[in-house]
């Protein structure tokens, strides 16, 4: 009896260590990996001080590059050079923060701390800065639901762009997300409703609805241009895209007179085109959505681009607004902007089997400081965590609530007398 109980205490107690040791493990795993993401995210914060030096440098006229001599103090020409030549050390470069590693290891010590017998270094190992992207990505909320962006190129001009493909709903929110698919009304019969209702007792659909929104102009143009096509020139329009999957879109095949079935192909120059005609019928575009995809977004059609009213497009007045009409749920938004046939964009170096190097085009034009993407990596003791982070480039390419106006008081030229007289106020339509 002696003996069969201490063995039972003995299997209990064991059990107890066991688990014990099992929550302690994951307790520190955790601490650990929740300091290596902070780390990494103190290496974010130093990425934005050392691209606001360095746009600092670019107001005061900086161009040239200048190979780093080694002194402790940085020109403005140095710094150019950290950024037009990213690696893993430009933002410690950038801010001399090596001073606090006196190991030399390449890292930058962020915090090291003692106690307890549990000994942690911080150090972010590794951030990149890039301003030359391929894409433009943010997210639409209840909170933010429309983001208007000026496109700027780095390979091509405005008027080389024939296309913009838009991407929504990542494979992220797909894994914490039903996918209803139910903001489309397939069942309507009446042809009058053809938007869902937030009402509805299964809620918003997922993937949202969005809007995407042009706004381009020639190198002259009245502000009654925005109001008119000219043959299959217009100056602005708007499409609607609703999600569907496949078996909404084999069911709506026979109810097209209410919506323009898309499913998995593109849309013609006329989606823009027709939205800013007064006479045409306009109808959302169903949009379909694959939840089985393997690429980052599960919807993504490619919308053809009109010509401005005067054929030729000015790179300094070509703006897109993407929105997020329903204000739930919130998403990620892509924009990528496609080249013309014969248009070069998107160069890429390709190294062969033999080791030679050969340019290729992947047909899609680079965004030039539209967007500023940072690449860091962060550490604690051996556990790692890596972040990236979209950051908006340069004030130019976000627009303010003034900024449509400010454009059109100026004709377009961005300086002299206003031309539009600006007396502007905020009501409410209800009561307070």
């Amino acid at each position: 009896m002696v003996a069969f109980s201490t063995l039972i205490l003995l299997v209990v107690a064991t059990s107890f260590a066991a688990i014990i040791i099992s929550e302690v493990t994951r307790t520190a795993n955790d601490d650990l990996a929740q300091s290596a993401y902070d780390s990494a995210l103190a290496g974010v914060e130093d990425a934005k001080l050392a691209f606001y030096s360095y746009q600092k440098c670019l107001e005061q006229g900086a161009t040239l590059e200048e190979t780093p001599n080694g002194d402790e103090t940085l020109t403005c020409g140095e710094i150019v050079y950290y950024m037009n030549n990213p690696d893993c050390d430009m933002v410690a470069n950038i801010l001399g923060r090596y001073g606090n590693n006196p190991s030399g290891s390449g890292e930058v010590m962020i915090e090291e701390s003692v106690g307890s017998g549990n000994n942690m270094s911080q150090a972010y190992t590794c951030v990149k800065i890039e301003k030359e992207l391929s894409d433009y990505r943010t997210t639409l909320s209840s909170a933010n639901q429309m983001k208007a962006v000026k496109v700027k190129f780095a390979d091509v001009s405005a008027n080389d762009i024939s296309s913009v493909r838009v991407s929504w709903f990542t494979n992220q929110d797909k894994m914490t997300s039903d996918l209803k698919y139910s903001n489309f009304n397939v069942g309507n019969q009446s042809g009058n409703v053809v938007f869902g209702s937030l009402n509805d007792e299964n809620g918003a659909s997922v993937p949202p609805t969005i809007s995407l929104a042009m706004i381009q102009t020639g190198p002259d143009f009245a502000l009654d241009d925005f109001e008119k096509t000219v043959g299959d020139q217009t100056n602005r329009g708007m499409v609607y895209l609703v999600p569907a999957n496949e078996d909404d879109l084999n069911e709506m095949s026979g109810q097209s007179e209410d919506y323009e079935l898309v499913g998995y192909d593109g849309i013609d120059v006329e989606g823009f085109k027709k939205s800013n005609d007064k006479t045409a019928r306009n109808l959302p575009y169903v949009v379909g959505c694959n939840p089985e995809s393997a690429a980052d977004f599960v919807c993504s059609v490619e919308i053809a681009l009109p010509k401005p009213i005067g054929e030729e497009r000015n790179n300094d007045t070509f703006v897109f607004v993407v929105g997020l009409p329903y204000g739930t749920p919130s998403t990620d938004v892509s924009l990528e902007f496609m080249c013309a046939d014969g248009a070069k964009c998107g160069a890429q170096t390709i190294t062969n089997d033999d080791g030679s190097e050969q340019v290729d085009y992947t047909g899609v034009a680079t965004l030039d400081g539209v967007q500023i993407s940072i690449d860091s990596t962060g550490r604690a003791n051996d556990m790692y965590r890596r972040v990236e982070a979209r950051l908006e480039g340069s004030t130019g390419s976000s627009l303010s609530l003034m900024g449509p106006l400010e454009l059109l008081g100026t004709g377009g030229s961005g300086g002299g007398e206003s031309l539009l007289e600006k007396n502007l106020s905020v009501t409410s339509e209800y009561g307070l």
